[in-house]
């Protein structure tokens, strides 16, 4: 339970920091609602979203492996290897290093689509 615990607590400052980025750019450009048609704005927004669109989901798929007892090895893995490549993901968006968010895209769906499998086989 102490990796669920850990992922949660990763996760949320994850998207905290992501979040107090797109108030940062709000602030400094005096953008109450919206994007403002401001680029970065954009970015921050889209990087914010598309964490949360992966680390609430991935919550529930660890949580279920903590029930399942597959062992603390594998949960160290799927916490701190999926909220690695989701900073990963966030750098790729924030930057130009579109590559970075491409391999950090297929690494996330890798670890979701692995911790859907790990599920479905330990219940059937």
């Amino acid at each position: 339970m102490i990796y669920f615990n850990l992922y949660v607590a990763l996760g949320v400052l994850l998207i905290t920091g992501l979040a107090m980025n797109v108030s940062r750019i709000r602030i400094s450009q005096q953008i109450g609602n919206g994007d403002g048609d401001y680029g970065p704005l954009k970015k921050a927004m889209r990087a914010h979203m598309n964490t949360i669109e992966h680390v609430v989901p991935f919550a529930l798929i660890l949580f279920s492996l903590v029930h399942l007892e597959l062992g603390p090895a594998l949960l160290a893995v799927c916490c701190f290897g999926f909220i690695g490549v989701r900073l990963l993901h966030s750098y790729g968006m924030l930057s130009p290093a579109f590559k970075v968010r491409q391999l950090s895209a297929a690494l996330t769906y890798g670890f979701e689509v692995v911790g859907c499998v790990l599920i479905l086989v330990n219940v059937w």
